[in-house]
């Protein structure tokens, strides 16, 4: 089995990920797991740390408020879906998950253009934007709430 995980930002999203992995990986022992993050968030760190590879896109986490630097933000998560979609291709994994924050939402959005199959995991109780707008486009969601 091949696995995405898509993970970023804070240690609340990509704990549970390296925890749902770990799990994967110890009941199918042959499962290939790959993460998507970013470049600036802890993932660069923790992701590796646990013995996993890491991908990045340049998705980013938008604020409500109408600023350049916002705009810029938006264009480059946009442009993001493409990077998801390359990396998807390449390592054409059997699902999906995402396990909230701003990742999320291009990788599903990618996953979902190559009609592969999508799990949402959410261990905030309140799930925020990103999972909010992707989880009516996935297959599964998850919540621990």
């Amino acid at each position: 089995m091949r696995v995405v995980i898509a993970a970023a930002g804070t240690g609340g999203h990509i704990n549970p990920g390296i925890a749902i992995a770990n799990k994967i990986k110890k009941e199918e022992k042959n499962t290939e797991v790959l993460f998507i993050g970013t470049d600036y968030g802890l993932e660069k760190d923790l992701v590796p740390r646990a013995g996993f590879h890491l991908k990045t896109i340049q998705a980013h986490g938008l604020s409500k408020k109408i600023t350049i630097e916002n705009l810029k933000n938006i264009l480059q998560t946009i442009k993001s879906i493409s990077q998801a979609k390359k990396i998807l291709k390449e390592f054409s994994p059997d699902i999906v998950i995402g396990t909230g924050g701003y990742i999320c939402g291009p990788v599903v959005l990618a996953a979902k253009k190559l009609k592969i199959p999508t799990l949402l995991h959410e261990s905030n109780a309140f799930p925020r934007i990103s999972c909010k707008k992707t989880s009516n486009k996935s297959r599964y969601s998850i919540s621990s709430f």
